[in-house]
């Protein structure tokens, strides 16, 4: 059987929880706004395909 926890106990594992779940405690515009954040950036990103393995790689075409 499990010892009872004082109060102390109980804060002390409230607060550590808090602090490693951030975003369970975020308020609607916390959350909001990191969203809008996130999107920014993916639209900032340059859209490049991924270079896979084995495929050679593209060349620039020569005008000349």
């Amino acid at each position: 059987m499990k010892k009872k926890r004082t109060a102390e106990e109980w804060w002390n594992d409230i607060v550590e929880y808090e602090r490693t779940h951030e975003i369970a405690f975020a308020s609607p515009r916390a959350l909001l706004e990191a969203r809008m954040i996130a999107e920014m950036d993916k639209a900032r990103r340059p859209r490049r395909r991924a270079q896979r393995n084995g495929a050679p790689r593209r060349r620039k075409p020569v005008t000349g």
